[in-house]
């Protein structure tokens, strides 16, 4: 990601970087650059930041 990217953070805590993030309230998921798919923790925040290159 030279050109920049996300910084997804769960509490506060660094979880990954990345170029996509997506949310499933329904399934309780996240995908983190449309293939790695995950359990989404009991978190009470959930921040993202731009990374600019």
């Amino acid at each position: 990601m030279a050109e920049g990217g996300f910084l997804v953070k769960f509490d506060g805590k660094e979880i990954t970087r990345c170029y996509a993030v997506a949310f499933d309230y329904d399934e309780w998921q996240y995908v983190i650059n449309e293939t790695e798919k995950k359990e989404l923790p009991r978190v009470k925040n959930i921040s993202i930041e731009v990374e600019e290159g």
